[in-house]
Order: C-alpha cells, then sequence, then structure tokens
C-alpha cells in the first residue's frame, strides 16, 4: 500500500486497485505547497474524521469536480456538508462500530475525541491574531457553520495482512479498546504543545509498528501554526526504539 500525506490531516491510501482519500483540506496558508482541490479527484471514496474547517471545507467544491466520488462521515458533517450544497445522495452516513468495505479495504469506524486545545498553544497564535483579524473572523464565522457536534471518529483499515489506524486528531474515547497489533498508526498532531504527553499511554498500550505524523503544519493562519514534532519523536524513540517514527513529506508516497 501507499500512503501520501497532503497536508492538515489529508491523506490517501492505495492499494494499486482502490484509493481511498480521508479529510481532503486546501490549505489556506499561501506560503506553503499545497493541493489544489482538483488534485483530490479520481479516489474511490473520501471518508471524514470529523466536521471541522480543515477536514471538509474542501468537499463541496470536489463533489463538483468528481461527479462519482461517495462521501462517508457522521451525521453533524453530513448536515453542514448538505447545507454547502453537496447532495445528499453522495453522502453515506457512518456511525462507530460500522465496518465499511471499498474495495479490498475493511474499514472500522472507532469513537474518538478532539484533542483540547492548551493555553501555551493559544497564547503563540494570539499575535498572528492580532494582525489578521478579517481572516480571523472569518474562521470564526466558518468554524460556527463547521461545528464538530462531539462526533469523532477514528478508521481501522485493514488490507491484505496490514493495519492501519488513522486519527483526525487525538484523544481516546473513554472505555474504547483500540487494536494492539497495529502495523501504522497516522497520528494527527495539531491543537496541542502536549501531544507527546497525551499520545504516551496509548503508544505504550498498543505498540504500533510505525507511527506517521501529520496534522503539523500551519494550514490556515491565523489561528494554526507550525507544530514542532521533535520532542514527540524524542518521547517515543527514548521509550520505545523498536517503533519507527516517520515524519512524512508533502505528496511524497511512502509504501507500507
Amino acid at each position: 500500500m501507499k500512503i501520501t500525506w497532503y497536508g492538515t490531516a489529508t491523506i490517501s491510501i492505495d492499494d494499486g486497485k482502490t484509493r481511498l482519500l480521508f479529510d481532503p483540506f486546501v490549505r489556506m496558508n499561501k506560503r506553503i505547497e499545497t493541493t489544489p482541490v482538483e488534485g483530490f479527484a479520481g479516489f474511490d471514496a473520501v471518508l471524514v474524521t470529523h466536521g471541522h474547517l480543515d477536514h471538509i471545507y474542501s468537499i463541496p467544491a470536489l463533489v463538483q469536480i468528481d461527479r462519482t466520488v461517495p462521501v462517508y462521515c457522521t451525521q453533524t458533517p453530513k448536515n453542514t456538508l448538505v447545507a454547502f450544497g453537496v447532495p445528499q445522495e453522495r453522502i453515506r452516513v457512518i456511525q462507530p462500530d460500522d465496518v465499511i468495505c471499498i474495495g479490498d479495504f475493511s474499514i472500522r469506524v472507532r469513537r474518538f475525541r478532539h484533542i483540547v486545545f492548551d493555553p501555551i498553544y493559544i497564547l503563540t497564535v494570539v499575535p498572528k491574531c492580532a494582525v489578521m483579524l478579517p481572516k480571523l473572523f472569518w474562521q470564526a464565522y466558518m468554524n460556527h457553520k463547521m461545528p464538530e457536534g462531539g462526533e469523532i471518529v477514528a478508521y481501522e483499515i485493514e488490507n491484505a495482512g496490514k493495519k492501519i489506524f488513522l486519527t483526525g486528531s487525538f484523544r481516546e474515547y473513554p472505555g474504547e479498546v483500540y487494536p494492539d497489533d497495529i502495523d501504522l498508526f497516522i497520528l494527527a498532531n495539531g491543537g496541542s504543545v502536549f501531544v507527546p504527553e497525551k499520545v504516551k499511554g496509548f503508544i505504550d498500550r498498543y505498540r504500533p509498528k510505525k507511527i506517521l505524523v501529520d496534522h503539523f503544519d500551519n494550514a490556515f493562519p491565523p489561528v494554526t501554526r507550525t507544530v514542532s514534532v521533535k520532542r514527540l519523536q524524542k518521547t517515543i524513540e527514548s521509550a520505545h526504539p523498536e517503533i519507527e517514527f516517520i515524519v512524512p513529506e508533502i505528496c511524497k508516497a511512502l509504501e507500507l
């Protein structure tokens, strides 16, 4: 399988026959490389982890370009997408514990939660917010229009004897048990400087063979900033040197 990161939490998984796209989002920072919405056409399915701006904003434009791709999401993002013009018949509503079969992929929907934004992270973006007020007001409006509604899911993806666990934000759901035979853990690293502390217990329990980190880029300033992954990498490699830690390059496919 080939895994490609397009920025933010946008990931594609391709087994050579079927291509899946997760959380497509065209980054809104002109200073960094991004993929235009046309670059997200031609996939067999789009799957959404939750309904925030940086996970679904590009979908209405995408379904206008790609007239056949289905979109899998929970009810709240479905309501948002329909309000923004996505035809209802293009959307497949999912819920935790569902199993989706697409080509040779078997995808189990898992309960998850959104990370809590910490004060240190918030304070680091305040100066940018003060000088980028028009963008800030627009993003605040869109955040209101694109809620997550407490509906956060992760995906347990199986194909050809390999298992991938993909998150769009990181916070475990109380009482949920996750797979302990993960070949690749795709870890969203945005919104907090304390991700290393938050994720360590999960890593200790489930011991994935590889970790690919995403969602650490400054995708839509002023409310985002680049989050260093060095401390996270050091924390994981110190505790579990057997785990391969991958910082992906934009649009460069990795083999699993």
